[in-house]
């Protein structure tokens, strides 16, 4: 099993790599009196787009950054999850145990001896790093919060105190937090059901996570994660969703793999994801209304706006493959919405133009097919594609 996952890595990390872009901001910050980096994975041809995306929050940077990076990019491309901004915070002198609650143990009998500065951090996230995030990049409200162990403790305070800042938080290595509290024999269990009781909030999805080894040393985190379970659940109404547990043979670090796939899987469980674009296509209607239904669907659950996947390889749920699809089945009007759609979202893409083209040049259009391979044709060569032969004899065979 651990030789799968690290296969898996590898191969999602490859794939990371070859096609998500990293970008670096400095953030000089009044609230924590430090200067931080951020690190930001962009989506696959996000310059390219007009689409807005939920953010991913990581931070642990050297820990969780590049796997969180490639799960997302990979359960993303297909079709698992929405495309994402995924964000870092660098270290800084300043410890995270500064910036974390400094908590009672109640198994341990003793404080954690941390730093307590938590509110400062808070304060730089609220008011200094998500609005530069905002101002900076093409954002949805839906903002996911990832933390490990001390950087756990920080998402659930944040949670405690600022709940609707972020809509999902992931919390690794955290079965054992939640059984400890603010003060001597008080419980953060019991805290956020006082929360959840009377918080009003659209969307709150809340995953704690811990490896199995650690359950085996430390016995009461299977307690806790019994007794979060029990009197959160009855609170789960749809709009709350909240899940802790143990995941068997992984220790403190390697549950994040692992973990990162279930959280997600929680928040944006595959039931509702997976979607066959043939299965839409045979429906009564338009292929384009049946396609955009399913997803207004999603976007109704998620209180954001969720798009088709534009592209996809050895898969037909994608505007690429099922517009090339109708045109087979001599639908080009049809093709010709789906594709429209494509460069709607995609305006800056070659390959979205050059296929509404080749739908107008079905559909003998004539005029319109020109319009939009010339085009395809021009932001191929801007950008030394070696798909600008095939664009220009395919101008060249619709003059003949």
């Amino acid at each position: 099993m651990k030789f799968q996952i690290v296969i898996l890595l590898l191969l999602i990390s490859y794939r990371f790599i070859a096609q998500t872009k990293v970008e670096h901001l400095t953030i000089d910050s009044k609230h924590i009196n430090e200067t931080r980096t951020l690190n930001i994975t962009l989506p696959n041809q996000y310059e390219k787009s007009t689409k807005k995306y939920p953010i991913i929050l990581v931070l642990d940077d050297g820990l969780l950054f590049n796997t969180t990076s490639a799960v997302v990019n990979q359960l993303s491309n297909t079709s698992r999850m929405p495309e994402s901004i995924v964000i870092s915070i660098s270290p800084g002198e300043k410890h995270r145990n500064y910036f974390a609650p400094n908590l009672y143990s109640n198994h341990r009998k003793r404080r954690y001896n941390y730093g307590d500065h938590q509110e400062e951090f808070v304060k730089f996230l609220e008011f200094e790093l998500l609005p530069l995030i905002e101002k900076r990049y093409r954002i949805h409200s839906f903002k996911t919060f990832v933390g490990f162990s001390p950087s756990s403790i920080i998402g659930l305070h944040t949670l405690l105190h600022k709940p609707n800042l972020f809509q999902a938080y992931i919390c690794f290595a955290a079965g054992n937090i939640i059984g400890d509290g603010y003060k001597k024999d008080e419980r953060l269990i019991e805290n956020l059901e006082t929360l959840y009781n009377k918080l009003e909030t659209k969307q709150s999805y809340l995953y704690i996570v811990s490896g199995g080894k650690d359950a085996e040393s430390q016995s009461f985190i299977n307690t806790n994660v019994k007794d979060f379970n029990e009197k959160l659940a009855k609170l789960n109404n749809g709009s709350i969703y909240t899940k802790a547990e143990i995941i068997e043979g992984e220790g403190h670090t390697d549950v994040i793999l692992p973990g990162l796939i279930t959280a997600f899987d929680f928040i944006f469980p595959k039931e509702k994801w997976i979607v066959d674009y043939i299965d839409l296509i045979e429906k009564e209607g338009p292929a384009k209304d049946n396609i955009l239904s399913f997803h207004q669907n999603l976007s109704d659950t998620y209180g954001f706006e969720v798009y088709p996947n534009a592209d996809r390889l050895y898969s037909m749920s994608c505007l690429k493959n099922v517009g090339r699809r109708l045109m087979q089945r001599n639908k080009s009007k049809e093709a010709i919405e789906i594709f429209k759609y494509w460069v709607e979202l995609y305006p800056a893409s070659h390959l979205a133009n050059y296929y509404l083209g080749l739908a107008y040049g079905e559909n003998k259009e004539k005029n319109m097919a020109k319009t939009y391979l010339e085009k395809a044709y021009k932001i191929a060569l801007s950008e030394k594609s070696n798909t600008t032969k095939v664009y220009k004899e395919t101008i060249e065979k619709l003059q003949d």
